[in-house]
């Protein structure tokens, strides 16, 4: 690699760094962040158990085997 081409490197890369960082501060940048994440996450975010289930899970913790049917499920749902 030239001497020419680590140059336009650095400067590319300080470029888009600045660019990077000019876009970082507003707080509207932010905002669309976090709203894309969260339109992203959403669908497992919302997910609920079926009422059977529940309630299988909580007869399962009163009975002390919350964690272990906890496990058993994940497993099940793959």
């Amino acid at each position: 690699m030239t001497s020419f081409e680590l140059i336009a490197l650095v400067i590319v890369g300080l470029g888009l760094f600045a660019g990077a960082f000019l876009v970082a501060q507003r707080p509207s940048f932010w905002f669309g962040l976090g709203l894309v994440m969260l339109k992203a996450a959403w669908p497992f975010l919302s997910k609920r158990m079926s009422k059977e289930d529940e309630a299988e899970m909580r007869r399962e913790q009163r009975a002390g085997r919350g964690d272990e049917w906890l496990k058993k499920w994940h497993r099940r749902k793959r």
